[in-house]
């Protein structure tokens, strides 16, 4: 075992939002570990809350990387600066910096871009004897006359060939503890203006194989788990086939979930399969219920035929929580549009959003100068962030609110049980508590909203304003 030390640290926030309830890691630092695990080098993992001795502990190590996401950003350059001041050299990964390197610059030594499972290792190696990453891809760091150096990106990862993520390598995990999160791909054919996968990742989708898959399920079996996929049925057939893997080795949990489009629900023999190895209830980005907004984000499908798939999931009972985006360029009731479609067609669970455009999406692009701020604690998809087009940033947010307050009601809650789908009752409970908890935490962001509609005033003087009330 080498005597170089790395440690990995996902950044997390306490505050609440609409994943607050799951207790899933993202897998990218988990596999990256077992990487250098498996290449003989000392290398913890921590994917929970640290105590303040644990994050004292961190400057112990050769180099610590901090993957974090927009939302998490600031905890994740808060620990940064402090292992800096105390001579740790340290490396960001993750969606954020990929997009935003020389922002994370100022507060790393170095940052990867993009898929990590390669250059980190390459970069342990390199920093082991002293050098400088000159050639190595995909990296971005400061040289010495503090400009920028922004190495070219790397090929995509061959999937198959990637090691399975080592939660065990984690003080903070046990075998008995294992997080029930199994990721089957990397990539996304479909190019939604709003989503960072494939900016990220790439269109090109790939697998792991049935066997590796498998033998992941293997010591979560007898749990709930989730297909952290960002499209576990994107490729209906190779679904198929590692369902039908599942089912022939004795590999089905208890039961699971994951993401899919709207179109893989009109394949029969796909949802048949879905319901033998117990699917309980699929993630499905419906997005809006206009026309011209699914046309605008990219999407693929029709309003007309969200019905059917949602009907054709609960044949075969299988829930469906629907994942909706109120757009800058819409009405101040496109949420409650949502909402009445989400009651018609009796859709288990839901979720609106406002745009979030997310760094290095079209989305930002797009929406870059009427941001509201930069603040990105709030890039969660919960706060309204974009200035409206039809109506001020409040009426939008509380547009929202409202409408989820309306959708999660305990009058809904006490009457949506359905035979075969009673544990929406207990989901549909959850989601009130959420939402309530966030609004209460969220009260002067809120107020902020309204004391400074910037309907037709200034978005930089918003972003001042709001800025400060964020940072009390």
């Amino acid at each position: 075992m080498n005597k170089y030390r790395v440690a990995l640290v996902e950044a997390v926030s306490d505050l609440t939002h609409v994943y607050s309830r799951t207790c899933l890691p993202r897998v990218g630092l988990a596999t990256i570990a077992s990487v250098l695990n498996k290449n003989g080098y000392k290398c913890d993992l921590w994917i929970k809350p640290m105590t303040d001795s644990e994050k004292k502990n961190l400057a112990n190590y050769d180099l610590v990387g901090i993957g974090s996401l927009s939302n998490t950003i600031n905890e994740a350059y808060n620990l940064s600066d402090y292992l800096r001041k105390k001579g740790t050299k340290v490396v960001m990964g993750g969606p954020h910096v990929s997009f935003m390197p020389e922002e994370a610059l100022n507060h790393c030594d170095y940052v990867i871009k993009g898929e990590g499972d390669e250059t980190f290792l390459s970069l342990v190696k390199i920093l082991e004897k002293g050098a400088i990453p000159n050639g190595l891809k995909s990296i971005s760091y400061k040289n010495k006359d503090n400009t920028f150096q922004h190495n070219e990106i790397h090929d995509v990862v061959n999937f198959s060939e990637v090691p399975s993520p080592d939660f065990t390598l984690s003080p903070q995990i046990n075998n008995n503890d294992i997080p029930p999160i199994v990721v089957t791909s990397r990539g996304c054919p479909h190019d939604c203006s709003f989503c960072s996968v494939t900016p990220l990742f790439g269109r090109k989708y790939r697998f792991k194989s049935h066997e590796q898959v498998i033998e992941e399920l293997r010591p979560i079996q007898h749990k709930s788990v989730c297909f952290g996929d960002d499209n576990f049925c994107a490729n209906p057939k190779r679904a198929k086939s590692l369902m039908r893997e599942m089912i022939k080795r004795d590999a089905v949990p208890l039961r699971w979930s994951g993401q899919m489009c709207v179109s893989a629900a009109s394949d029969n023999e796909l949802l048949e399969l879905m319901e033998e190895t117990r699917c309980r209830i699929v993630y499905v980005g419906i997005e809006s219920v206009d026309p011209e907004t699914l046309n605008r984000y990219g999407k693929a499908h029709t309003v007309d035929v969200v019905k059917q798939c949602v009907e054709n999931l609960h044949k075969h009972n299988i829930g469906i929580h629907g994942m909706f985006v109120v757009d800058s360029k819409d009405n101040p009731d496109a949420a409650k549009n949502i909402v009445d479609y989400a009651i018609e067609t009796d859709i288990d669970t839901i979720q609106v959003f406002s745009l979030t455009p997310f760094p290095g999406t079209r989305a930002y692009e797009e929406n870059r100068d009427i941001l509201l701020h930069n603040q990105w604690t709030q890039y969660d998809g919960m706060h309204v962030v974009v200035k409206p087009e039809k109506c001020s940033a409040y009426t939008m947010q509380m547009a929202i609110v409202n409408q989820m307050k309306r959708f999660y009601s305990l009058k809904r809650i006490l009457t949506s049980y359905r035979k075969k789908r009673g544990w929406r009752v207990k989901y549909r409970l959850g989601g009130n508590l959420l939402l309530r908890k966030w609004i209460k935490e969220n009260s002067e962001y809120i107020e902020s909203l309204k004391e400074h509609s910037v309907t037709n005033g200034s978005v930089n003087m918003f972003m001042k304003k709001t800025k400060r009330a964020l940072n009390g």
